[in-house]
């Protein structure tokens, strides 16, 4: 009674792949919550709606722990996955939801519950990751990648900058002279070895107490 009778789906995420309507997803999910991990349960951590695109947002955390039999996942692993997600639902004039998006790491989600082995990030990686986000600057990163590593991000503040040794000298600047005494907490990393990337969520934190310039 919620969507239209076609409404589509899609995500780019392994285990859903091959799911194309909202009426094949709600019975996949159906089977992750009744049959493979009975008990489990959702967050709605936040929620909105874009009246231009007429697209409501939702950004959510599951957790279940895999315990029963379901066709298509490995058997049960009595493991647990505690997994955020968001779902991009396009409304339609009739207030019926006509498609779909959802954006989900199911690689990290099925490493947590044990469906696929954890793939380990390379260390230099990592290093490169907490040396940037302390603040170290460009001599504390550049043992951690190549002298010309190209950078680019979205976002206004970034917009004009393109390689690493760059904006870890701006990050240097952020955590030690605009917001001494910030902190940073890794979420979550993984590692795709088909594509050579790591992936790294954070979360920063800090107080806006210094002069910088820019």
């Amino acid at each position: 009674q919620y969507c239209t009778p076609d409404a589509l789906f899609s995500a780019q995420a392994e285990p859903l792949k091959e799911i194309t309507t909202v009426h094949s997803y709600a019975e996949w999910m159906k089977g992750v919550a009744i049959v493979a991990m009975p008990g489990c349960s959702y967050e709605l951590n936040a929620h909105s709606f874009d009246p231009d695109t007429s697209t409501a947002t939702f950004f959510g955390t599951f957790r279940g722990k895999h315990t029963g039999h379901l066709d298509g996942l490995p058997d049960p692993t009595h493991k647990s996955m505690e997994t955020q997600y968001v779902y991009n639902m396009h409304v339609n004039a009739h207030g019926k939801v006509d498609r779909i998006t959802k954006v989900w790491h199911s690689a990290w989600a099925a490493a947590q519950v044990g469906w696929t082995p954890p793939t380990g990030v390379p260390a230099d990686a990592e290093h490169f990751f907490h040396a940037c986000e302390s603040g170290k600057g460009w001599q504390g990163v550049m043992q951690y990648c190549t002298p010309d590593a190209l950078f680019s991000a979205q976002a206004e503040p970034l917009k004009e900058i393109t390689t690493v040794h760059s904006y870890a000298e701006w990050m240097k600047g952020v955590a030690i002279v605009a917001m001494p005494g910030c902190s940073y907490e890794l979420n979550a990393h993984s590692f795709d070895p088909d594509t050579s990337t790591a992936t790294f969520f954070g979360t920063f934190r800090g107080k806006h107490t210094g002069h910088l310039d820019g």
